[in-house]
């Protein structure tokens, strides 16, 4: 027994793994530092938390000595989970049965690939450890939730204390102060864990929703805009088009918009924009259905008063 946690405390050299080929064999020994690190910081996390939670149990009972006897429990399924992943790395039947998978699908175990390729060789090999031990995979899962519901709690617990947004000086104040801050940086380093996490919650719940508020919004005033703007269309004579001698006419004599010639008789408006454009009626008309923007120079009307007396262009 005592062989074995030793073994699991102590870290393996990488000749451990030279039975097999240099990629697995760099690869089965980063997880496996991976591990002992992770492992180290847990217990490191672990005791700091006991001796304080020690300290402060001359205190009365609060949220606090909760909160760090959850983190406690949490520590030691965690520090369960780590030494059953490290016995997995040291399990040759199932390290040889990786390599069988992975020599089948035709990789290159001999030269070690790029950093971005061997990174993601790691991962597939996490993952085929994790498949082949679905205890692991429950608790990694059990362990990530527990996590969250430490997170959670702690925040509630800052926000129910009226600290004034002076953490450190309330604390200061209470007889747990010390367990206190043992917590929060216990947390924070947790919610670092989680930051893509949290980072995607963020996106989902409150960035998206406010981008699809903005979107309806600014599609919403713009197709008020242009409604506004069609009832001053209406407002504006059509000009009768005489010929190539009309001398209302003051660009040429085709339509900006379907580039055809005006013909004789047809319907003409002005804008009033600063070029004074004209289209043929029918033309601007079916234009502003779906803009606000004169065509040509992509200036935009803005009527300014209910009465469409007065108008405003700008770019």
């Amino acid at each position: 027994m005592l062989e074995n946690i030793k073994q699991l405390l102590i870290p393996q050299p990488r000749e451990r793994y030279g039975i097999y080929p240099s990629v697995l064999k760099e690869v089965f020994s980063q997880l496996s530092r991976g591990v002992q690190i992770y492992i180290y910081f847990t217990i490191s996390k672990l005791l700091i938390t006991l001796i304080f939670f020690g300290e402060a149990l001359k205190c009365e009972l609060s949220e606090s000595h909760s909160t760090a006897t959850t983190l406690i429990l949490h520590s030691i399924f965690l520090l369960y989970h780590e030494f059953k992943y490290k016995m997995e790395l040291e399990n040759i039947e199932k390290l040889n049965l990786i390599q069988q998978v992975l020599e089948q699908q035709g990789m290159n175990l001999e030269q070690i690939p790029d950093r971005q390729s061997f990174n993601k060789l790691t991962m597939t090999v996490k993952k085929s450890i994790f498949s082949q031990c679905p205890d692991l995979n429950r608790e990694s899962k059990f362990l990530n939730f527990l996590a969250q519901v430490i997170i959670i709690r702690f925040f509630i617990l800052m926000l129910d204390s009226p600290f004034n947004f002076n953490m450190f000086e309330f604390y200061q104040e209470t007889c747990d102060a010390h367990l206190l801050n043992v917590i929060f940086i216990i947390v924070l380093s947790m919610f670092l864990e989680f930051i893509f996490l949290y980072c995607l919650v963020f996106v989902l719940v409150i960035a998206l929703p406010l981008l699809c508020c903005l979107s309806i919004y600014r599609k919403g005033k713009q197709l008020y805009s242009i409604q506004r703007l069609k009832r001053y269309l209406e407002s504006i004579p059509p000009h009768k088009y005489t010929g190539l001698d009309d001398t209302w006419v003051k660009e040429d004599k085709n339509c900006c918009i379907c580039m055809q010639e005006y013909a004789h008789n047809e319907s003409i408006l002005q804008l009033p924009c600063s070029g004074q454009h004209q289209f043929h009626e029918n033309c601007v008309r079916n234009w502003f259905n779906v803009s606000e923007c004169s065509q040509v120079y992509r200036y935009r009307i803005v009527v300014l008063f209910a009465d469409n007396s007065q108008v405003e262009d700008y770019i």
